[in-house]
């Protein structure tokens, strides 16, 4: 008898094992973005406090701004409604021994920013309102340029 209830216990206790043994769900690249910005100490207080609150989300796209065949992250930091994009961040594994993301860019005073990569090359526009302009429909629009350096391993303004 002892033998019988052994052997059931065996049998319901082996789903419970193979349960536990399951790997943890992997991050999201959003929440992997979101924490290395959150967690590095140049972020903005500000900028932390948007993503810590959720009052803000990150956009993350993807391009090889370093020029080693490998794609980086570029993450917008987004809040819903007019403001729009209000900080850019850029991160990359180049110069890393353990193949950590490090921020190699950062803008974190923006409004309403556009960001895109063309031929390697971040490149940022920011509106320039005057007096009188509709949040829509800024007077001039400021385009700001950045390309790897690979002496200081980061995006340089050219």
């Amino acid at each position: 008898m002892p033998a019988r209830w052994l052997a059931a216990l065996v049998v319901l206790a082996l789903p419970a094992a193979a349960a536990a043994q399951v790997a943890p769900p992997e991050q999201t690249p959003q929440e992997l973005f979101e924490q290395a910005i959150v967690s590095d100490p140049g972020t903005t207080p500000a900028i932390r406090a948007l993503l810590q609150t959720n009052a803000a989300f990150i956009a993350p796209s993807f391009a090889d701004l370093t020029g080693d065949a490998k794609m980086d992250a570029i993450v917008q930091v987004r809040i819903p409604g007019a403001a729009g994009t209000v900080a850019l961040y850029a991160l990359s594994t180049d110069d890393t021994s353990d193949g950590r993301l490090r921020i190699v860019f950062r803008s974190q005073s923006l409004y309403r920013a556009t960001a895109v990569v063309t031929s390697g090359v971040l490149v940022v526009t920011v509106p320039q309102y005057e007096r009188g302009d509709e949040v829509c429909c800024p007077a001039d629009r400021e385009r700001r340029e950045y390309a790897w350096d690979p002496q200081r391993h980061r995006l340089r303004r050219r």
